[in-house]
């Protein structure tokens, strides 16, 4: 028997092809031996070294279930918080629209205010340059009674009576301001 059917053989018996081939290391496979050679060869390996090995490979499989469920439970953690992170930001997104979009209405109602307002001013700005040129208007014609005034009061004064005289420089005085 050769060793690729030494490790069927065992394989076939419930083996691993990695404990056939440690158990079938001290077999030497040139002397072609038979099945009762092999089975009394793999005896002593069956016997405590195979408990042994199970056992260590029993305590790796249960170190390698509770990393897979360590790692399954973060998995299932990092995905909730994903999903309350996208929550979140939806809602903050949502605020945010809605938040620009008032501001948005706002700005329209601001922006007609200053149309308007811009409107008033060009109303008010042509209302003041009328009053400014009504104003010089009023002055050169005050200017002109005064004028015409200070002449008369001029001709009178050149008059002898004192009292006359007296009146007009105190009505003189008050209309000169």
């Amino acid at each position: 028997m050769n060793k690729s059917q030494s490790i069927k053989l065992l394989e076939n018996e419930g083996w691993t092809k990695a404990d056939a081939m440690r158990a079938l290391e001290v077999i030497d496979f040139s002397t072609n031996p038979d099945e009762i050679t092999i089975r009394r060869a793999i005896s002593l390996f069956a016997g405590s070294e195979l408990i042994k090995r199970q056992r260590l490979q029993a305590a790796q499989k249960g170190l390698v279930t509770k990393k897979s469920n360590e790692i399954e439970k973060n998995n299932q953690e990092y995905a909730a918080k994903i999903e309350k992170l996208k929550k979140y930001q939806k809602q903050e997104n949502e605020k945010y629209e809605t938040e620009i979009q008032n501001l948005s209405d706002t700005n329209k109602v601001l922006e007609m205010k200053l149309k308007g307002i811009n409107v008033q001013n060009s109303e008010l700005i042509h209302a003041n340059e009328e009053l400014k040129k009504d104003n010089k208007a009023l002055k050169n014609l005050i200017d002109e009674i005064r004028l015409k005034l200070a002449m008369s009061t001029k001709k009178l004064l050149q008059y002898d009576d004192s009292e006359i005289r007296q009146a007009l420089i105190i009505m003189f005085k008050s209309t000169l301001g």
